[in-house]
């Protein structure tokens, strides 16, 4: 897939997600979108960014994506990385996790994320080859 098919791609589901809700999209269009999310704010930021930001709503979807997709190590990063919040769940409402993120983080949770940042920067998994490969095999799961 073209850097401008992905793109063309990218748009619609923007487009879908504005007129319709997020809850409009397969659950495949939903991990392909969370995981744009992961990359672009963790390569802007870390994780504590992306976790900060709206894109954090997304995590739970990102990690679905990178298990079904088989980037089994990019899974465990985030898994990790995830595990800072109680019981290993992100809160889906954004001014709880902020609250969390600015008065509970313990330095031991700062410095792993700083781990999981480079970790994360340093991986040669290609999920976005893995990413177009899965969309082009299944078709269906990706009806815009």
């Amino acid at each position: 897939m073209s850097e401008p098919e992905k793109k063309n791609r990218m748009d619609r589901l923007f487009a879908r997600i504005e007129s319709h809700g997020f809850e409009s999209l397969t659950p495949s269009e939903r991990s392909a979108f969370a995981l744009r999310w992961l990359y672009v704010e963790v390569n802007n930021g870390g994780f504590d960014q992306f976790f900060f930001n709206y894109a954090g709503n997304l995590a739970g979807d990102a990690l679905r994506g990178l298990e079904v997709l088989g980037a089994q190590g990019m899974a465990n990063t985030l898994q990790r990385a995830m595990s800072i919040f109680p019981g290993g769940v992100v809160p889906s409402d954004q001014n709880e996790r902020r609250e969390f993120m600015c008065n509970s983080l313990t330095d031991e949770h700062k410095e792993l994320l700083e781990s999981l940042d480079t970790e994360f920067y340093e991986s040669v998994e290609p999920v976005s080859d893995m990413l177009a490969a899965y969309i082009e095999k299944h078709p269906e799961e990706f009806p815009t």
